[in-house]
């Protein structure tokens, strides 16, 4: 008995990877891909299959081994002194079922944290059921198979804690290349996606999606300017300009237009921060001053006539950007405490760089800034 219970198993676990192999591969074709699933189930979600190597190879194989360890625990409690048909495919539905579950389970950890709390068990239960109907369909099958090669037993049959425990640890397994596998791939489409957009591998490290930090706040701390005369958000707008570049400099500007009828007044510095690839905040100093490329007048109150513009400046020195965090992001602010706005930026400010950012002046009409 106990030798055909292990036949059973492992022929379970083997027809587990047939139909969800078949499966996947007659519908990545387009065969029959509407009633396949009725005779051979999706163990193994299309999702899967589309991961990049070797995920799915691993993920095939350790659900094909729990299958196959919780069909022989299931056996050695139903079935406990021969091998019976009904109790090989009632292990089977419990065999699909249990690592359906642990599926499913993958599901609802890689969508954490859960944008709203009724959505968290959103999919528990998706693979679960359509393990227990393979099970149903198929379970037989091994079923069979253990009752047609049954040998006479041996003697009195003995507990073996290993196996129950060899299943929970396989079923952990289940849970852990799953994840693994979720992640891999959503890295591999990020970075993907990226390097169709034009991202540079020498401009900075590929975007990591799982990649710690926290963005930069909305709004730099503190408390706005008790002027009626500021220009706000109701009256002006930034704008990025271009970036010029010489000898191992760099520079960038940016414009506060005043759009409204009257004029409006700023004064000191631009609220800055950056954000890498990964849209986490980028550690970068700012401080007042000038540079090889730009020239700080100081901060004084200047008053903005109406359709008119003030004008700031960043200055950095060139940075070496292979493999690493790059300010891909820039948030500002005409003054700390305001809502800052963001444009995506391509730069060589990295983790550690100094910024120096000139005071707002008034930007002569006839003066022309980089593109």
């Amino acid at each position: 008995m106990r030798n055909s219970n292990w036949i059973g198993a492992v022929a379970a676990g083997v027809l587990w990877i047939a139909s969800g192999a078949v499966n996947g591969g007659m519908t990545w074709n387009g065969y029959l891909s509407g009633s396949i699933g009725a005779a051979l189930p999706a163990t193994i979600p299309t999702t899967v299959w589309a991961q990049p190597l070797p995920w799915p190879l691993v993920a095939a194989a350790i659900g094909a081994v729990a299958v196959a360890l919780v069909h022989l625990a299931t056996t050695r409690v139903v079935d406990r002194t021969s091998t019976t048909i009904v109790g090989g495919w009632f292990a089977a539905i419990i065999a699909g079922a249990v690592v359906g579950l642990a599926a499913d389970l993958v599901t609802i950890l890689v969508s954490l944290p859960a944008p709203r709390l009724q959505w968290l068990l959103n999919g528990l239960g998706t693979q679960a059921g359509l393990g227990a109907y393979w099970g149903l369909v198929l379970g037989w099958l091994p079923a069979v198979l253990a009752k047609r090669l049954e040998s006479a037993p041996t003697g009195t049959p003995t507990r073996r804690p290993l196996v129950p425990f060899a299943a929970v640890l396989a079923l952990l397994a289940v849970v852990v290349v799953g994840v693994g596998g979720y992640r891999s791939a959503l890295t591999a489409a990020v970075q993907a996606e990226a390097i169709a957009g034009g991202f540079d591998e020498a401009d900075g490290a590929l975007p990591d999606p799982y990649a710690e930090g926290t963005p930069p706040p909305t709004a730099a701390p503190g408390e706005p300017p008790a002027d009626p005369t500021l220009c706000t958000s109701d009256v002006s707008t930034l704008l990025l300009g271009g970036q010029d570049a010489a000898a191992g400099s760099r520079s960038l500007s940016i414009t506060l237009l005043n759009f409204s009828e009257a004029p409006c007044t700023i004064e000191g510095y631009i609220d800055l921060a950056f954000a890498d690839q990964n849209g986490s905040e980028l550690p970068v100093v700012f401080e007042p001053g000038s540079t090889t490329m730009t020239t700080d007048p100081g901060a004084q109150r200047i008053e903005i006539p109406a359709q008119g513009s003030a004008v700031a400046f960043l200055g950095w020195k060139a940075n070496s950007t292979a493999g690493a965090l790059v300010g891909s992001t820039l948030f500002a602010a005409p003054y700390p405490s305001a809502e800052r706005g963001s444009w995506p930026v391509q730069t060589d400010v990295v983790d550690g760089s100094t910024v120096s950012v000139t005071a707002w002046r008034l930007l002569d009409p006839n003066e022309e800034l980089q593109d």
